[in-house]
C-alpha cells in the first residue's frame, strides 16, 4: 500500500492510501529555489502552468505538458514549451476556470486518481492563493490528494477521517493548523510545543497557528476525525516577501 509523499524537506506517511500517479505542477507565483524544484522535478512528472514554464526554462527542466492561457508567461518562455513538442492546452484569456483549475481538472481526466504537488503558488495576490488552495482541496470530488509546497512553505491538506506523520530534514519555524470546513472535529496534533487532543476547529476561529516544533524530534503528528484540515509549515518566515 503505497501511504507515503515526499518532498525535497520532509516524508508525510499517512493512515489511508495514497493514489500511484504524481504530478507536479509549476505555477507561476513565487518561484521555489533552483535546489528544491531540481530536487522535486526528480521525484514527479512535471507539468507547467502558465507563466510556470518560465521557471522551468529558467531551471533547464523539461515539463511533459503545458497548460494556460499564456498571458503571465513570457513570449520566450511560451515558445519554448512550445516547442518542446509536448502536449500543449491553450485557453483564452477570457475564461470561466483558472488555468490551475483546468490543469487539475486535466490530471483528473488524465491519471483518475492522483498525488497533485503545486509548487510556484505562494506570494502575491491573496484571491490567487484563496482559489488555489480551495480549489486544491475541491478537486478531491475526483480523486485528487494534494498539498502546496516550495522550499519555505508547505501546505498539506488532510481530510478526514484520517492522520498523518510528517517527518521533517529541518525543523519548521511555524506549524499551523488551518480549518478549511466550517467545522473540523477531532483534532490531534502532537510532537509541537502547544499539542492538542481530540479539540474542534471552526472556520470562523482559527486560533490553531504560530505552533512550533517541540524540542523532542523532527516528527510531527496530526490526526482528523472529520473535516478538512489545512497542516502549513513554514521554514523561512523572513524570507516569504521573496519574489
Amino acid at each position: 500500500m503505497k501511504n507515503q509523499l515526499i518532498l525535497p524537506q520532509l516524508r508525510c506517511s499517512f493512515e489511508k492510501e495514497l493514489p500511484d500517479s504524481e504530478v507536479l505542477l509549476v505555477a507561476g507565483g513565487r518561484q521555489p529555489a533552483s535546489k528544491w524544484l531540481a530536487q522535486a522535478a526528480t521525484q514527479f512528472p512535471v507539468w507547467c502552468i502558465d507563466s510556470g514554464v518560465d521557471i522551468c526554462r529558467m531551471n533547464n527542466i523539461i515539463p511533459e505538458r503545458l497548460i494556460g492561457d499564456g498571458d503571465s508567461a513570457t513570449s520566450q518562455g511560451w515558445s519554448w514549451g512550445k516547442e518542446l513538442g509536448i502536449p500543449v492546452e491553450v485557453y483564452p484569456p477570457e475564461k470561466n476556470l483558472t488555468d490551475l483549475q483546468l490543469a487539475l481538472q486535466t490530471v483528473g481526466s488524465l491519471h483518475g486518481e492522483a498525488i497533485v504537488v503545486v509548487t510556484g503558488v505562494w506570494g502575491g495576490r491573496f484571491d490567487h492563493a484563496f482559489s488555489n488552495i480551495y480549489s486544491l482541496k475541491g478537486c478531491e470530488a475526483f480523486g485528487i490528494r494534494g498539498c502546496c509546497a516550495d522550499e519555505k512553505e508547505v501546505l498539506i491538506l488532510l481530510k478526514g477521517k484520517d492522520s498523518v506523520v510528517i517527518d521533517t530534514a529541518t525543523c519548521p519555524k511555524v506549524v499551523s493548523l488551518l480549518p478549511l470546513s466550517s467545522e473540523c472535529s477531532g483534532v490531534c496534533i502532537d510532537g509541537v510545543h502547544w499539542p492538542l487532543v481530540d479539540v474542534q476547529l471552526h472556520d470562523t476561529l482559527p486560533y490553531a497557528v504560530s505552533n512550533r516544533p517541540s524540542q523532542l524530534g523532527t516528527s510531527i503528528t496530526v490526526t482528523i476525525e472529520a473535516g478538512w484540515l489545512g497542516i502549513y509549515l513554514c521554514w523561512d518566515e523572513k524570507g516569504l516577501n521573496t519574489k
